[in-house]
């Protein structure tokens, strides 16, 4: 049997395509702060936005700065919702923290109104996979939502 590891991948919104391999005891946040362990300020879809409108942009706006805690344990995951505006698994909100188990079915994830993220197990040798250093966690909170400085040319 192939060795699984757990991904998550966004199927909707800015995260659409981003693909993030999680170590199998991971205990990461995810938000929009660039001091999450997965930051949707980082990924390539906002990056990719005019400047002048995405942090205007409603539905990216209803994810948290601290959103979702993911934990991993055993081949199951803990999700706690960190944000006011709601975490939802397979379009249930989350109310309190959840586990569920691994295998082989995939969790679709949503934070806020938009963006959204399966979260599945895939083999290691998968083509997905490869490149991808897994996040294990430790996001600290912070005020780093500021613009980054402009890069000299």
């Amino acid at each position: 049997m192939a060795v699984q590891v757990p991904m998550l991948i966004g199927t909707a919104g800015l995260v659409e395509g981003e693909r993030f391999l999680l170590a199998p005891a991971a205990d990461a946040v995810i938000g929009r702060s660039r001091s999450c362990d997965i930051s949707l300020r980082r990924c390539s879809g906002y990056l990719k936005s005019p400047v002048a409108t995405r942090d205007q942009d409603h539905d990216f706006n209803t994810v948290s700065r601290r959103h979702l805690r993911v934990q991993l344990v055993e081949g199951k995951a803990t999700f706690t919702d960190l944000s006011t505006n709601g975490s939802f698994l397979n379009n249930d909100q989350l109310r309190q923290p959840l586990t569920v188990e691994l295998g082989s079915t995939a969790w679709i994830i949503r934070l806020g109104t938009r963006e959204t993220f399966q979260l599945l197990l895939v083999d290691a040798g998968d083509e997905r996979v490869k490149g991808l250093q897994a996040i294990s966690g430790g996001g600290q909170p912070g005020g780093d939502d500021e613009p980054l400085p402009a890069k000299p040319v």
